[in-house]
Parts: C-alpha cells; structure tokens; sequence
C-alpha cells in the first residue's frame, strides 16, 4: 500500500476513534433501525422494530417504547433476524442457527425442526396465522418451510434448490398457494435468480429473467387482488430499480429508479397506493396513486424501512441527524411523518421476572449510554436535512414539527458521528484519488 494511502486511513481510524459514538456491545455496529412489523387485527397497537442491537417493542402505538436484546433471542454478532408477527401476537425471529418465537420478550422458545437452520427471510400467509420461511443452509439445498396451522410444526417442503442461496419470500394476498422467491448464487456472483411457486412452495419453478444490469433482486410486494402482479427491487450499480410484473414474474418493466437503495416499500390493504423510501435525502419519499404504474415524490424522508398498517405508515429513519428520528408514522399518505421515537426514547428493557428476557435488564443501561444521542433541539422546531448522512448514506427527515426534542438534536454524540462520517468519506475519496495516481 503507498504511504500516502496509508496516511489518509490512518487519518479516518483516528477520526472514528474521536468522534463516532460507541456502538451497542451486542455487535459492534453503528446503531440504525432496520425493519417494523406489526401484529395482524390490533390496528397498529403492538410494533415491532428491529435495529441493530436487539428489537424495540411497544405496545400502545409507539407511545412507549421497551427493549428486546439480542441474547434473549438467541443469537450475537452481526446478524440481523428476519422478523414476521402473526395474529396470536407472536414475533417470528429467522437465525443463524433455526427459528425462535416470543410472545412478550421474557420467555423465548424455539421451533425444533429449524436447528442448525440458516432461516434468511420470513413471511405470513393472508391469514396472519402460518409462517412461511426459507433456509440457505451450506451444504444443503435452500427450502421453503410451513407451519400449516398455529399449533403444527413447520414441515419443510420439496427437494429444495441447489446452487443459490435464497434473500427473500413471499406469498400472494389472494391466492396463498401462491409463493415467490428470490436468491443468488452460492459463492459469488451477481445473477439474480427468481422462482414461483403454486403449490405453496412445495414445487419451486425458476422463472427466466432478463434485467437490463446485473444485480439482486428483492420481493418487495404482491397486489392483493392479482397474484400475477408483483414488485420487486433490482439493486445495480445505477442505484435500485423498482419493477412490476403483470404476468407472474415471466416479464418486468422498470417504473421508478434511485440512485441511493431504496430501502422500504408498502402498499394499501386494497392495493390502491403505494410507497417506496431511499436512504438519501434528497430523494426521500415516493408514492404512487395508480397501483404502482406511476410515481411521484412525496416527501424529502430519508428511510431504512417501511410498513403499511391501515391508515398508518410506519417508517424508520437515522435518529442521530438534526429532527432525526427511529421510527414515526405518517397519516397523510407519505406527505409528512410524526415521529414516534428515537433511540433516546425507549423506557427500558422489557420487564421480565424469568425467562431469556429478563437478562436484558442488566445490559439496557450500558447499551442506552452508546445508542442515545443527547436532545438539545427546539422541540418545536422544523428541521429539514438535505445532506445525505455519511454514517449510512441516507440521512435528513421530513419537513414537520417535532413531536418533541426525543435525543434527536444535531449536536453531542449524534452531531459528531456526522462530522465524522461525512470528513471520512472525504477522506476515503481522497486515498482512491491518491491510490489511481
């Protein structure tokens, strides 16, 4: 490596050392809300959000907030667990090693038949009540599983896949035997392969798909009248493209393009609207009125994830940006979002007497002091951030008043990772300029 490439990262290590706050001892990572879920027929009562240091759960709407730590689920590191909720108030948690379930955080079980299991995605069937899951598991095909009633165990279906591995699942709101698909290959490469299923996964057919660029391909919806039709993300190095498929998935057309991920998507229960969120900024928000053939922006939000509940639209964003926030919904179709909470907000870890939630009571305050950016915003004030964050390449928030100062504030800790982040890049930039010369 030249020495002046040697300096210049040297310089981003000290930089990080100085300014980025410390991430949760769980994992070592930047904290940043990842996915929500809601429970199936409470009306958007129970919430469920993984970040990445454990889930966040409330149970009033995301009036109050409490913690699920990572140990208690059953698993540490970098992994981040696929989460579904059924209608018996279960969340659903894909690991690295099986399957796990709770109903109130304390106690946790396993499903037996998924140990040893890759689980890399779940979904639920129409119903809210059957899970489906898919296993990428080395050395062994990738399946699709079922639990076919709340009291059976999953039962794995088919021969299996050889030579992918699968990245997502999903099934058709109007027909459950209705399954789709997606993986890449096993060991590399960036052919995006595509399957259908019309037996409820125990017969996987790939379908022939031609992208204009090479790239993944992730489920992102089925219209809840037409099983036919369905959306997919096609990440590329253009950014992302969302695609529909009128025809099952033999056929796409691109009908809105990122140039940053475009990390969430959500539809209307009736498939009339829907919405779809990138990480920068200054993309933001977008909407579509027409069942997803046109698009238009809807506000300048930058999103990591989101989920449609009835009226309410849940989105989690970057807490530690100014008017930053974790999670908040909007009522008004993407127009403007009402934060619900940041990091700084959650009361505690669950309160558990026994069981493997009751472990995280003794972790919370460690793990509040690393994940909490200091509140010294106008609660009132209205903030708009243009900049794409360094920290995640996706930053800013909408254009609302803040509910309340909720450790969103620009400066302290949050502040400062910005600063950070944003003269890191500038560095990196600097020593791929300084390594081509």
């Amino acid at each position: 490596m030249p020495f002046h490439l040697r300096t210049v990262l040297a310089a981003a290590v000290a930089l990080l050392v100085l300014f980025v706050p410390r991430a949760s001892p769980a994992n070592g990572r930047f904290p940043k809300a990842q996915q929500i879920v809601t429970v199936p027929g409470d009306g958007g009562k129970t919430i469920f959000l993984r970040a990445t240091f454990g889930v966040l759960v409330s149970r009033d709407a995301g009036a109050s907030w409490s913690w699920i730590c990572e140990q208690a689920i059953g698993f540490s590191g970098t992994w981040d667990p696929p989460i579904a909720a059924t209608r018996d108030g279960r969340l659903w948690l894909g690991l690295p090693d099986g399957l796990s379930f709770t109903r109130d955080g304390c106690d946790v079980a396993r499903a037996p038949e998924l140990a040893g299991e890759i689980v890399v995605d779940l979904a639920t069937e129409p119903d809210g009540e059957r899970v489906v899951a898919v296993t990428s598991t080395p050395g062994k095909p990738a399946y699709v599983w079922r639990r076919p009633n709340v009291n059976a165990p999953f039962a794995r279906l088919g021969a299996g896949v050889t030579g992918v591995s699968f990245d997502t699942v999903d099934v058709a709101p109007s027909k459950p035997t209705r399954l789709y698909a997606t993986a890449a290959p096993v060991g590399g490469g960036r052919r995006a392969h595509l399957f259908r299923s019309d037996d409820g996964g125990a017969t996987l057919t790939e379908l022939d798909v031609h992208l204009a660029a090479d790239g993944r391909l992730f489920l992102s919806g089925i219209d809840p009248k037409d099983a036919n039709r369905l959306f997919v993300r096609h990440t590329n190095e253009s950014g992302t493209d969302l695609l529909v498929s009128k025809d099952g998935g033999k056929s796409f057309t691109s009908v809105l393009h990122t140039k940053t991920s475009m990390f969430g998507f959500a539809g209307t229960a009736d498939g009339a609207s829907y919405f779809a969120g990138a990480g920068g900024a200054d993309e933001g928000m977008f909407r579509s009125r027409d069942r997803g053939a046109t698009w238009e922006a809807a506000s300048k939000t930058s999103v990591l994830c989101l989920f449609a509940d009835g009226p309410s639209l849940f989105a989690c964003s970057n807490p530690y940006t100014r008017g930053g926030w974790a999670v908040a919904v909007s009522l008004d179709a993407a127009a403007s979002f009402r934060p619900l909470a940041a990091f700084g907000d959650v009361r505690g870890a669950v309160a558990c007497d026994s069981g493997a939630g009751a472990a995280c009571g003794a972790l919370w305050d460690e793990v509040r002091a690393q994940v909490a950016a200091p509140a010294k915003s106008a609660p009132d004030a209205r903030v708009t951030a243009d900049a794409p964050d360094a920290a995640e390449a996706a930053a800013g928030g909408a254009t609302f008043p803040a509910k309340r100062a909720c450790g969103c504030g620009a400066t302290g800790r949050g502040g400062s990772s910005a600063l950070a982040f944003a003269m890191l890049l500038a560095l990196a930039a600097a020593a791929r300029r300084l390594d081509r010369c």
